[in-house]
């Protein structure tokens, strides 16, 4: 099946429903409600018309002017960033890798750290150590540069200097992403990572048949980022696996995956076991304490479907990634509202609606692309 424009159009309603429900939020906490809603509006007009002036005008950039560009913008997210005192913020995603690996190089047990709001850290090890390099320079908020450029490029390899270009525009212009650097948060960073490599696996033609333990190794590492990044692979691979004529792969893969995501915790368990299994506020327990077990059952039905019906048809692959990473977060927040009989507080601060960036990477990217990537 041809990519059309309605698919398009659903990749352009998921991207700025996303950006709307974060101006809406935000937006009522310092203005009107009339106010936000013509704010809403110029958005939609903004973002409707940056596409048409792309689409109609811009089929060949110049590098030179697009590297240019390239350049000035992250200066100036920079900018951004350091404008904001990070201890005044009351968004804690950027200590809880601070004080991890201030931790970890004092010989302190890293997941005792406490954030600076007096939380603990949920992402697991290798995210955390990924953070290293920019620990070291003072600014772990800085990751957003290498994987939004990760992202950006790998789009320009596999697709086009065009569609990288309108994906670059797409990120900066989004509130939600901007809101993110400011903050200096890693929760849309990680899910360009996952993109990137989901990206050059699909350009590689990397299949369970041939290549069952570079994957499996790729899905163990990256589960040991965040647990939610398991759904773009599952969206995928899952149509992969089941085809596969091998019963001796189907058993190893999935038993390899989970023993490398198991020893990238190893040197933890044995530092202090009892910390990380049994302490009360441990990252399993941070990244599983919200909404109940049957949603994330529901969420892995519906991603092993929808990868069966998708099989090989790649931007479906990046929207049906959106849909379900979005799904499981307004799943999320429907059995919160169940659970505190609070159905009319979307915007109360108990839901965190920054979650739901965890799909606009994979929504830019299908709206970015607009023909099939090279393989």
């Amino acid at each position: 099946m041809k990519w059309t424009w309605t698919h398009s159009l659903w990749a352009f309603l998921l991207y700025a429903s996303i950006n709307l429900l974060f101006i809406l939020k935000y937006g009522l906490r310092i203005t009107s409600l009339g106010t936000t809603i013509v704010a809403c509006g110029l958005y939609v007009a903004t973002i409707t018309g940056v596409l048409w002036v792309i689409n109609e005008y811009m089929k060949r950039p110049r590098k030179s002017i697009v590297y240019a560009l390239i350049g000035i913008v992250i200066a100036g997210l920079v900018m951004l960033q350091l404008h904001f005192d990070p201890y005044a913020l009351k968004v804690d995603r950027w200590s809880a890798i601070h004080n991890f690996l201030r931790n970890l190089l004092n010989g302190e047990y890293p997941y005792a750290a406490q954030t600076h709001l007096g939380g603990y850290g949920s992402p697991f090890p290798v995210w955390q150590i990924l953070h290293l390099p920019f620990y070291l320079l003072g600014n772990v908020g800085l990751s957003f540069i290498f994987f939004m450029l990760l992202f950006t490029d790998a789009i320009r390899r596999i697709a086009s200097l065009r569609d990288a270009t309108v994906a670059f525009l797409l990120l900066i212009l989004s509130p939600a992403f901007l809101y993110e650097v400011s903050v200096r948060s890693d929760l849309i960073s990680n899910f360009l990572l996952c993109a990137t490599i989901l990206m050059h696996l699909h350009h590689y033609k990397m299949t369970l048949e041939k290549n069952w333990v570079l994957i499996a190794i790729i899905c163990g590492l990256m589960m040991s980022t965040r647990l939610s990044i398991a759904i773009p692979f599952i969206v995928y691979y899952f149509y992969d696996y089941l085809r596969c004529h091998q019963t001796r792969i189907q058993i190893i893969f999935p038993c390899l995956a989970i023993l490398i995501f198991a020893l990238t915790f190893l040197p933890f368990i044995l530092w202090n076991g009892k910390m990380l299994f049994f302490f009360e506020y441990n990252p399993f327990v941070l990244q599983t304490r919200q909404g109940l077990w049957i949603d994330y059952i529901l969420i892995m039905a519906i991603c092993m479907v929808a990868s069966v019906w998708l099989k090989s048809r790649w931007h479906y692959y990046m929207l049906t990634s959106a849909i379900c990473l979005l799904t499981l977060v307004a799943v999320t927040f429907v059995s919160n509202m169940y659970i505190y009989d609070c159905w009319s507080e979307l915007f109360d601060s108990r839901f965190d609606i920054t979650y739901f960036n965890m799909a606009l990477p994979f929504a830019i990217a299908a709206l970015a692309c607009k023909e099939e990537l090279q393989t």
